[in-house]
């Protein structure tokens, strides 16, 4: 039953039906274990509206998106991600999960648009990137990169600070990053910081990726890495190879889990990082 649950996911995921069909029926699937390690607990919360644009033949696709940061780890992700790790977690404690629950699942994984967590390690600049192709999760690591920015005296105004402009070329990608001086902390969106205040707007020259601050909080929450039994640890390179390949060849991915079935359609790949 575990496989069927695993199976059932893996052929909406692959047919982009989430949120398009309610589960029907008189079902149940055993529960999943949960287990995750607390790293820390925010002091500060910064949300940053997501919208990611794979190519111009794409309606553009949003979410909401959250910098979480410590006194000694940050982390930044989709809210929905949390919020499926939250319901993940409630349902481990279950025997079984009915239709009800299964379609909670499917709804809050339709809402997940930026499917990476990135976890750094602020005292001795580390991250840790745990993401998920299909059904296959993964988890690399890598020293925080050295970000040389280029600093520009254009100004403007976000969420009532005021902000600078700064530009850099990084991973195959020029960005656009303004940051405010007004909160001093050296960090932003994704893997960038290190600029002389919070990055409030990134966004690369092409408009493929866009983050803007909406709002931020002081609540208490745990920083946490999700502990995976089965979880692939890889390279940096070879999770974007990856990715790429399920991009283009999505029926190598599925094939041998879902025999004859699903849409096999090429999706447009634009990744974050263009690594060679």
């Amino acid at each position: 039953m575990k496989h069927s649950l695993k199976l059932l996911l893996i052929y909406f995921f692959v047919n982009n039906t989430f949120g398009q069909f309610k589960i029907k029926g008189n079902v149940n699937f055993p529960s999943q274990k949960y287990k995750s390690e607390i790293l820390d607990k925010t002091k500060q919360n910064i949300y940053y509206s997501y919208v990611y644009s794979p190519n111009t033949n794409e309606k553009a696709k949003t979410s909401l998106t959250i910098l979480q940061i410590g006194q000694n780890y940050s982390k930044f992700t989709d809210v929905f991600l949390l919020k499926n790790d939250s319901l993940d977690k409630q349902f481990s404690l279950l025997k079984k999960l009915g239709i009800k629950d299964l379609n909670k699942v499917v709804s809050i994984k339709s809402k997940i648009e930026f499917k990476k967590s990135v976890i750094k390690n602020l005292s001795i600049d580390s991250i840790t990137v745990q993401g998920k192709i299909l059904s296959t999760k993964y988890e690399y690591k890598e020293k925080a990169p050295i970000l040389k920015w280029q600093l520009t005296n254009e100004g403007k105004t976000i969420l009532d600070y005021k902000v600078k402009k700064a530009v850099i070329n990084y991973s195959g990608r020029k960005w656009i990053a303004w940051y405010t001086e007004e909160i001093p902390i050296n960090l932003g969106p994704y893997v960038f910081g290190n600029l002389p205040g919070l990055i409030l707007e990134l966004y690369d020259d092409k408009k493929n990726f866009h983050f803007t601050a909406v709002g931020m909080d002081n609540k208490e929450e745990e920083i946490y890495k999700r502990i995976e039994k089965k979880i692939i640890k890889t390279r940096k390179k070879d999770f974007f190879k990856a990715e790429r390949n399920f991009h283009e060849k999505p029926e190598l991915f599925v094939r041998a889990t879902i025999r004859g079935g699903g849409n096999f359609k090429k999706k447009a790949y634009s990744p974050i990082e263009i690594i060679d």
